[in-house]
């Protein structure tokens, strides 16, 4: 049992601890103590002043390398697109600005942005998957070339969505007209139209968003798998658009979450579509029409710094001039045969000399 005596004798302790501190603190340790507190405070302010200047460094070498970018960029991209129509497909989660700024950089290349259409989170919804697959059923019937009988809905969209704004001619053909109706008509539309499409494109540019969020240890399983169901609808679209007409998928590639990644492991979208990651980077906007002159030269490649990539920068191919399709017309009235010009968009042969009816039969 602790008594009185224990008591006085534990607060007498505590005094004398105090008292021997405090004549130490004031005495022989005082110096030794304020001038290692001193020290370590001139180290601090030291690296904190480092740290300030090697930050402002880095700062001005990106602005600098940025500036260098810009400034290039007509060198790079003047001609390399020139008179090609170019659809954009944007994916749910995608920045405005980065859609912006390639577009930009595809009008310098000399490509024509004849529209913008961007993909709705109903795509790939999985509580609308009876709907959407018997509603993928209907869309068969407009298409020229149907996709696999085992084919899931997102392929059988990316396939149709491919066919409405892909081809030649200067306007839409009635099917691909009707396919667009259908994907905007729907009661939760597959996808809206930012810029309607004035005509069918050479090419098309799918942008993604920017790098998703790392997963964390108290995530749902249930939100981890549809997100993964939606990135490989996503990255069946990319597929079916590359394979329709050549196409560039531009995104993110930093984790196993975004849709360049994605693409890459995908041995069959990979097989397909040219992909270019980094995107809402000055890197991303500037490759992205170089990668698009390469798929429309027939190559495939994955171009920049992240997951997957092959190369830094894509090549510049000098891709032929289109030439306008001359056909023949009825003839005029003084005999002469006329001729009528439509842009296909596909390098053609110079039309045959005018033939002239000068009423001589030709005959002995």
């Amino acid at each position: 049992m602790i008594d009185f005596r224990y008591h006085i004798v534990s607060l007498i302790a505590v005094f004398l601890a105090l008292s021997v501190g405090i004549v130490l603190g004031a005495g022989p340790l005082r110096d030794s103590i304020g001038d290692t507190l001193t020290g370590q405070v001139q180290d601090l302010r030291e690296d904190r002043d480092q740290l300030r200047v090697a930050l402002e460094t880095a700062d001005r070498d990106v602005t600098e390398r940025t500036t260098y970018l810009d400034e290039s960029a007509p060198v790079l991209l003047e001609g390399t697109l020139t008179d090609r129509r170019v659809t954009v497909v944007t994916l749910p989660g995608t920045v405005t600005e980065d859609v912006e700024e390639l577009r930009d950089r595809l009008a310098r290349a000399g490509a024509e942005v004849v529209g913008e259409v961007a993909v709705t989170e109903a795509w790939t919804d999985a509580d609308t998957l009876s709907f959407r697959q018997t509603f993928a059923g209907q869309l068969l019937g407009y298409m020229d070339d149907a996709p696999a009988e085992d084919a899931g809905a997102e392929a059988i969209f990316g396939a149709a969505l491919a066919q409405a704004l892909t081809g030649t001619g200067e306007e839409l053909s009635e099917d691909a007209a009707t396919l667009v109706d259908l994907l905007t008509s729907a009661e939760e539309p597959l996808i809206t139209l930012t810029e309607e499409p004035a005509g069918p494109a050479h090419a098309t540019v799918l942008v993604g968003p920017r790098p998703a969020e790392l997963p964390t240890e108290e995530e749902d399983p249930e939100v981890v798998e549809a997100a993964a169901e939606t990135l490989a609808g996503h990255v069946r679209l990319a597929e079916a658009l590359a394979q329709a007409a050549p196409s560039v998928t531009v995104g993110a590639a930093v984790s196993d979450r975004d849709l360049v990644t994605a693409v890459r492991e995908d041995e069959a979208a990979a097989g397909a579509a040219t992909t270019v990651d980094s995107v809402g980077e000055v890197t991303a906007a500037i490759s992205a029409p170089l990668a698009l002159a390469v798929s429309i030269s027939g190559a495939t490649d994955a171009y920049g710094f992240g997951l997957g990539a092959e190369a830094p920068v894509p090549p510049r191919v000098e891709l032929p001039l289109l030439v306008p399709d001359v056909t023949p017309s009825e003839p005029s009235q003084d005999g002469t045969a006329g001729a009528e010009e439509t842009t296909a968009g596909e390098e053609t042969t110079a039309p045959a000399e005018d033939a002239t009816a000068d009423g001589e039969d030709g005959a002995a």
